[in-house]
């Protein structure tokens, strides 16, 4: 038993290429042979020719399919690279957002070792205030 095999797209075209060629032939042997064709070996040949002109559509159709394929496997790919970049950037802001954190308190605690009351106000004021858009970003 013949084992079945999947098509590429490439092949797909191939295929579809060739069968467009001997279509071709076919038509010029109907029209160069025309005189020497009876009605009903003409019509044959017409038949034949609409025959593979079909198959052409039907395997560039299924070529077609599989690009289309590939493109929604590469969107779902780009997406989930998109959402995996978004995270990384997320967990970025925190880690900085923390960093800032850090260094604030760092300042405060600097402040305090100072006993300048100053100081103190403004590394308090500074740990209470909201992150900037640009610094947590």
């Amino acid at each position: 038993m013949a084992q079945l095999t999947e098509l590429t797209k490439d092949e797909s075209f191939a295929i579809a290429d060739s069968l467009a060629q001997a279509s071709s032939l076919v038509l010029e042997l109907r029209i160069r042979a025309r005189p020497a064709l009876s009605a009903e070996e003409r019509a044959l040949l017409e038949q034949y020719e609409h025959h593979l002109d079909q198959m052409v559509s039907l395997f560039r159709a299924f070529g077609i399919v599989l690009i289309a394929e590939g493109a929604e496997q590469a969107r779902g790919d780009i997406d989930a690279a998109i959402a995996k970049g978004k995270a990384q950037l997320k967990r970025i802001a925190d880690v900085k957002a923390a960093i800032n954190a850090a260094a604030r308190l760092v300042d405060l605690g600097a402040a305090i070792l100072s006993r300048d009351p100053f100081a103190i106000g403004e590394a308090a004021a500074a740990l209470r205030a909201k992150p900037k858009k640009d610094e947590a970003a």
